[in-house]
């Protein structure tokens, strides 16, 4: 099981948004899907990543980041009317203090005069004129109400950066290592011999189905070390899927392995699925399917579609099948 804080570290390693809990995660999202969309992402799939990024951003956990900027950009703005409040406040206090300071002058000057190298005797005078004690303070409060609007010219600038970070985070995924998928297998045995379907990924890390084959040696005995093994390509597996679901009779592939001598076919017979693995000079292996077997088949080939292509829902893919393969397969059979 993914660690759920690994989850959250690989999400903000490709600028994506984190996810608070399982249950925060958006409608139709699962923790498969976006586990696998994040490793889809991270090797550097451009609509996997848009996919991530335009569901998680859906959630009202990233709205209170730009609320909490506004706030201090509020402050300073009623500052201004203070500090012109004090600007004509100050003036009269200037121009009062000539009127009552004539009398009360004639006296500092005159001792003002002798002790000028004594700094104590002009503190006591100024104290004494209480609106001239806030008028220095409030000066010094207009500068800092110029600095708080230069604060406010690079409070835009936030945001340009947020506009190049997606180009950073597709720069950082190629690097990374791609996630292997979860295998999932189903198993179908009869007399002749065994079949064994898993979900694979190929060397070009796209998620697939790997089919095994086995021949019975002996009443519900295999020999798996003599198993047929064949990987399905990626043009291959919608049309095996789309057989699987009954969109197709039947799909025939060749020229599997090394030596190209490996090949598969599927055949939908109505009432169960008729499988067949042969190799040249190794014969055939048959394995019919029943109901229930070729449900667990075909949902092994839909989550490996899914898987592939993350931002598609179940009958989004079923849809697609239908208008392209059945459709496609039909009118090539009919030219034929």
């Amino acid at each position: 099981m993914l660690d759920f804080n690994t989850l959250n570290t690989r999400l903000a390693a490709c600028q994506l948004p984190v996810v608070a809990n399982p249950q925060a995660l958006p409608e139709g999202i699962t923790l498969e899907r976006l586990t696998h969309a994040l490793g889809q992402a991270e090797r550097g799939q451009n609509g996997a990543w848009l996919f991530l990024l335009r569901h998680l951003s859906n959630r009202p956990a990233a709205a209170p980041p730009p609320l909490a900027s506004p706030a201090p950009s509020t402050a300073p703005v009623p500052a201004p009317a203070r500090s012109t409040a004090l600007r004509p406040a100050a003036t009269p206090n200037v121009n009062t203090a000539p009127t009552p300071t004539p009398t009360r002058s004639a006296a500092p000057r005159s001792g003002a005069t002798p002790n000028a190298d004594t700094v104590p005797t002009p503190v006591p005078h100024r104290p004494t004129a209480t609106p001239a004690t806030p008028a220095p303070a409030r000066p010094a409060a207009r500068r800092p109400e110029a600095t708080p609007n230069a604060d406010t010219a690079p409070a835009s600038t936030p945001p340009p950066p947020t506009a190049p970070a997606p180009a950073r985070s597709i720069a950082a995924r190629p690097g990374a290592t791609p996630a292997r998928l979860d295998r999932v297998q189903c198993r179908v045995y009869s007399s002749k011999a065994a079949l064994c379907i898993e979900t694979d990924v190929t060397r070009q890390d796209e998620p697939t189905l790997r089919l095994e084959a086995a021949p019975a040696t002996g009443p519900r005995a295999y020999d798996w070390p003599r198993k047929l093994t064949l990987q399905l390509t990626r043009e291959e597996l919608p049309v095996v899927t789309a057989t699987v679901l009954g969109l197709l009779p039947r799909c025939t592939y060749k020229n599997h392995g090394p030596a190209q001598n490996k090949g598969l076919e599927i055949e939908h017979q109505g009432s169960h699925l008729f499988v067949r693995l042969f190799q040249k000079e190794r014969g055939v292996l048959a394995v019919p399917v029943g109901p229930a077997d070729s449900y667990d088949l075909a949902a092994l080939a839909m989550r490996a579609l899914r898987q592939g292509a993350p931002w598609l829902s179940d009958q989004g893919i079923l849809m697609l099948l239908k208008l392209t393969v059945q459709r496609m397969s039909v009118a090539q059979n009919v030219k034929q």
